[in-house]
């Protein structure tokens, strides 16, 4: 009983930690990007050699500072994944060693409440877990008619899971040792899938909260939540002997890049297509 309490109080604890540091952080970023964006669009502008920074060029700021904060974290969790990538091809010693101590230290420290809690993480985290959550809110969406909110549900977690299934075969690295798994996993173990999907459709889920709230507290805590559940499912799989830890960090960076280049376009698309209408209509009067 005191062990549940401590690991979902740790839980709790993590969560509220995210929350408290992305709730005094978002804010000062959105500030921030009302300075760096004019600034950012100029550069692009004078680069492109258009000429004097417009105020047509002006209005599409924020979005090319969307862009280019998106193709920072593209490149920043590319990296990490390409370097793993390229110490699993190469069969890197050093990186077993680490996966190895990483996966010995989790069976050593197995309990029944840390099993019991973990094992219901992996499953929230799981194909059917995430699934079944998905799919519930592509329901609410279908009922609000939010069909591009659902169109970029459906690419984003659709996509993810494909570019995963892509990616084990590609790699096609073998899992641990099935007698240390606590729950049995088949197919390839690079890179992992529940580590890859959670990151993928409750990043995107986030999003769409961070979308509806109107409160800067309710936006951050579904950054924060998404973000703690994330973290919980990835070293679940450890935990369960199911992956190595290399597996679920490959998967968090690959599932950051997808989500990063969907929310990316999509939130382009939108500010675009929103400012061509405000000029139509501008026009009209």
């Amino acid at each position: 009983m005191a062990s549940d309490i401590l690991l979902y109080g740790g839980f709790l604890l993590v969560f509220l930690s995210v929350w408290g540091v992305l709730d005094a952080f978002l804010p000062l970023v959105r500030r921030g990007n009302g300075f760096l964006a004019p600034r950012i669009a100029s550069l692009l502008v004078r680069r492109a050699g258009i000429g004097r920074f417009t105020e047509r060029s002006k209005a599409y700021a924020p979005v090319a500072a969307i862009v280019v904060v998106g193709a920072l974290l593209t490149a920043l969790a590319g990296d990490q994944f390409l370097d793993l990538a390229e110490l699993v091809h190469s069969k890197s010693t050093v990186l077993q060693d680490a996966d190895a101590k990483a996966t010995a230290w989790a069976i050593a420290h197995r309990s029944s409440s840390a099993t019991s809690f973990f094992v219901m993480v992996t499953i929230i985290g799981g194909p059917v877990g995430v699934g079944a959550i998905a799919g519930m809110v592509a329901i609410i969406l279908i009922i609000r008619k939010r069909y591009r909110w659902l169109l970029y549900l459906v690419v984003t977690a659709g996509g993810g899971g494909l570019l995963n299934m892509e990616l084990k075969r590609y790699f096609a690295r073998a899992r641990p040792d099935i007698a240390e798994m606590i729950r049995h996993a088949s197919g390839y173990s690079f890179p992992s899938g529940h580590a890859m999907g959670s990151t993928v459709v409750f990043g995107a889920l986030s999003y769409l909260a961070f979308r509806t709230a109107v409160q800067w507290r309710w936006k951050t805590a579904s950054l924060a939540l998404a973000t703690t559940l994330i973290l919980a499912v990835a070293l679940s799989r450890v935990y369960l002997g199911d992956h190595w830890m290399s597996d679920v960090a490959a998967g968090v960076a690959c599932g950051l890049i997808w989500l990063a280049v969907t929310t990316v376009a999509y939130e382009t698309l939108r500010r675009v297509r929103r400012m061509r209408a405000q000029r139509g209509a501008a026009v009209i009067r």
